[in-house]
């Protein structure tokens, strides 16, 4: 290892030279595994633990057509082969998910996934319980129902954190994107300041999310001025993504996205802050080349993903493709399945993710967790190398 490079940054994610540096904020970073100190001995240990963070899609219906989203891409019939509009947990179901998920040790639940989680008929009513049971929630929002009263109430008494996808510099940009009207762009927008001031949570962020496209490049800038002027904590970019076509979208425009990004740079301050993304990175799917110094997936040990079909798969990059899944936990239960046999059976039968996964969005957790457990560092040094270069960890639950 680099002598120059701390343990606990052996991973993280960089961009060739002739790219801005990678800048990621700092409730979004890779590392925040190492906040898990007891996690982590257990895991170089080779001992049995739970996941301690859920990213839960509870139903597969949205509100928007977004012409970025994978699980509407003709690309991805194949890889998204477990998608339907029409999945839905039910309430009561969802709820004695979270309960059991609780009850195991879990800590953390983001709502996600392929639909739109607040157009779910009992989203406040779940995100009440979650709450009582202990559970931290984060949610990743078009922002479409931020400003229906009952999402606004759940939101700011129950949630630690929400990101809102903004995907746009211009009301007439966002609804060619989104396919959603134009003046929703500035209803979400108007919408992060009272969620910032209502909220109830000590350590509550509201940030955005920004999916940089062929359509809306030339906007970044823009957006990020704007962004900062809603009040949001902070803005996140990150490139187009399909599983099967990479980032080729962007690939032409990269010296313009590099200088807006280093543009949107300049808008940052004390209490905002703009996280530049990895931009060079291949397909998931149907190539070749693999990413990565790891041969297995280690993060999948910390956190879990439950599909609207109600089952459990390994994350959330792959949930809804056939090969990852692992059982019903919406019909045999959270517990049966996680340590009655099926996730068992399914990481003994899992073969190398050089032959599935050879782009991986987690490729930072899991070639440190890699580094760790293979010995290439010390668990020891590392974890003291991160809480002295991070002696506070913002979200540590959202591994």
């Amino acid at each position: 290892m680099d002598k120059t490079v701390k343990p606990h940054e052996i991973a993280f994610p960089k961009n060739p030279e002739i790219m801005p540096e990678v800048s990621l904020d700092e409730c979004h970073s890779p590392m925040k595994v190492l906040a898990h100190d007891e996690l982590i001995q257990k895991f170089v240990n080779g001992e049995s633990f739970n996941p301690v963070h859920m990213r839960l899609g509870i139903q597969g219906a949205c509100n928007m057509r977004c012409n970025f989203c994978n699980f509407h891409s003709s690309y991805e019939v194949q890889f998204y082969d477990r998608f339907s509009y029409k999945d839905l947990i039910s309430t009561e179901k969802t709820k004695k998910l979270i309960s059991d998920f609780a009850a195991s040790g879990g800590r953390a639940v983001t709502f996600c996934g392929s639909g739109e989680c607040t157009t779910h008929p009992g989203y406040a009513e779940i995100c009440d319980d979650a709450r009582a049971h202990g559970i931290k929630i984060g949610l990743i929002t078009n922002g479409a129902r931020l400003h229906k009263p009952d999402i606004a109430r759940a939101v700011s008494e129950t949630h630690t954190w929400v990101r809102i996808g903004m995907n746009a510099g211009t009301p007439e940009t966002f609804s060619h994107i989104t396919k959603h009207k134009p003046e929703t762009f500035n209803s979400l927008l108007g919408a992060v300041q009272g969620l910032r001031d209502a909220a109830l949570a000590p350590d509550f962020r509201i940030g955005l999310n920004y999916v940089i496209t062929d359509d809306n490049y030339q906007e970044i800038d823009l957006a990020a001025k704007l962004a900062g002027e809603a009040g949001a904590h902070y803005v996140r970019f990150e490139p187009e993504f399909y599983s099967a076509k990479g980032h080729e979208t962007v690939e032409n425009h990269y010296d313009e996205i590099s200088d807006r990004l280093m543009k949107a740079t300049t808008y940052g301050t004390l209490d905002f802050e703009v996280s530049v993304p990895k931009l060079d990175r291949g397909p998931m799917d149907q190539c070749d080349s693999v990413e990565g110094n790891f041969e297995h997936c280690h993060y999948s040990r910390f956190v879990t993903a439950v599909g609207a079909d109600g089952h459990l798969y390994p994350c959330p990059q792959v949930h809804l493709n056939s090969r990852y899944r692992i059982g019903d936990v919406s019909g045999d239960g959270y517990d049966k399945v996680l340590n009655g046999g099926p996730r068992a059976e399914w990481e003994a039968s899992n073969p190398s993710r050089t032959d599935l996964c050879k782009s991986c969005f987690y490729r930072p957790q899991n070639e440190l967790l890699e580094a760790l457990i293979s010995g290439e560092v010390g668990a020891e040094e590392t974890l003291r190398s991160y809480r002295v270069g991070i002696p506070e960890t913002v979200h540590a639950d959202f591994v």
